[in-house]
């Protein structure tokens, strides 16, 4: 059985304003996407923990940046999801507001992944919005397309490929927290980016 790339993991911080953000301390690495794209559940995966992050049915669980320390020397940050969580226009904006302040003010942040379901026929409308924020920035990103095992093999050929395609320039990795070589295949991917 193949070792675990992340030995170590524990819930850090929960931070609801900008002002609260963390300083740079350790390398990080953030988690962004739709609201119920699965970000809990990837972060639990990568770092073979069942309930680390919490993960739930319902959109709009991460109400604040969620900090978790792996092997006592790096950040995995999970920020809040955008999209169709069912929340106030104001409290929409406080998110997207936190989200933009992390994302400008993070002096470690190694690589951000934009979680993405692969089950979406067409771009998301909110998620290029997202990717073109980013690359006006210049910071840096992968995309993860998430929820593969929902697709056939050809379907999943095709959808990687239309992602590659329009996303020449980044990294586009498929991801299922049921299929364990894409779980250790992502988080060595991920592990490069803090060494």
């Amino acid at each position: 059985m193949a070792k675990p790339i992340f030995k170590q993991a524990e819930f850090f911080i929960t931070v609801k304003s900008a002002d609260k953000i963390l300083k740079a301390v350790y390398p990080e690495i953030a988690f962004l996407g739709r609201s119920n794209v699965g970000k809990s559940s990837l972060i639990n995966a990568l770092l073979g923990k069942k309930n680390l992050a919490l993960t739930s049915s319902s959109p709009g669980k991460t109400r604040g940046i969620n900090y978790f320390l792996v092997d006592k020397k790096y950040f995995f940050v999970d920020l809040p999801g955008y999209g169709f969580a069912k929340i106030s226009k104001a409290e929409r904006i406080k998110w997207q507001n936190l989200i933009e302040s992390y994302l400008l003010k993070s002096k470690l942040l190694k690589i951000l992944c934009l979680l993405i379901d692969s089950r979406r026929e067409e771009f998301m409308e909110s998620d290029l919005q997202m990717i073109d924020w980013l690359q006006y920035h210049e910071k840096p990103f992968i995309i993860l397309l998430t929820k593969t095992d929902k697709l056939s093999k050809n379907k999943m050929a095709h959808t990687l490929k239309k992602y590659q395609d329009y996303f020449p320039d980044n990294h586009v990795l498929p991801f299922s927290i049921k299929d364990k070589k894409l779980i250790m295949d992502t988080a060595l991917f991920l592990k490069k980016f803090l060494t």
